[in-house]
């Protein structure tokens, strides 16, 4: 009884090992894929800044961890010599008048889910990491393959939303065909 009683709790700790990994990125993953979205903003082009009053590139995001480690990793970085700075998202606060970049992690599914009906967004990347996200009105999505952060692009999309990527970066990429309706 005891020994099946461990093995039972080892178990339940591989399980929600398991299960965590797949829901909440690692630093280094939320890293690299901040590095992937200054590139994406570096490498396009769009009317970023149409407040003159806006003296940084916003990088917004509803998720904790990524703000901290992508303003760890993306110090002293500029996007058309403006400084990057990241701004943490709450529920209650959802105000998007300043970010040029919108990141939904899949912890933030939900908000993104109840956002993407109610608003358009002009000027502004939208980036995410979930299955379904450019079905559901995003630009550009993360995946895992091997081991390896990869990204899948609706360049249509983003050229409705007024941002023209680089065909270098689009390359790199899965281009996304958006089914005819």
């Amino acid at each position: 009884m005891l020994i099946s009683r461990k093995f039972s709790m080892l178990l339940i700790g591989l399980l929600l090992l398991t299960v965590s990994g797949e829901l909440f990125a690692t630093p280094r993953e939320e890293a690299i894929k901040s590095g992937f979205i200054y590139n994406f903003a570096r490498y396009s082009q769009g009317k970023w800044f149409n407040a003159s009053h806006q003296h940084n590139y916003n990088i917004c995001s509803f998720n904790l961890d990524f703000v901290v480690t992508a303003t760890k990793t993306l110090l002293h970085m500029k996007v058309e010599s403006r400084p990057v700075n990241l701004r943490l998202l709450t529920k209650d606060n959802v105000d998007l008048t300043s970010c040029n970049t919108l990141f939904i992690s899949k912890a933030d599914t939900d908000i993104w889910n109840t956002m993407e009906e109610k608003q358009h967004f002009p000027n502004m990347m939208l980036v995410g990491e979930f299955d379904g996200f450019l079905a559901s009105g995003g630009h550009i999505n993360f995946f895992i393959v091997s081991g390896k952060i990869r990204f899948e692009v609706a360049p249509k999309r983003l050229r409705k939303s007024g941002i023209k990527m680089s065909s270098k970066v689009l390359r790199l990429g899965r281009v996304y065909e958006e089914r005819a309706q």
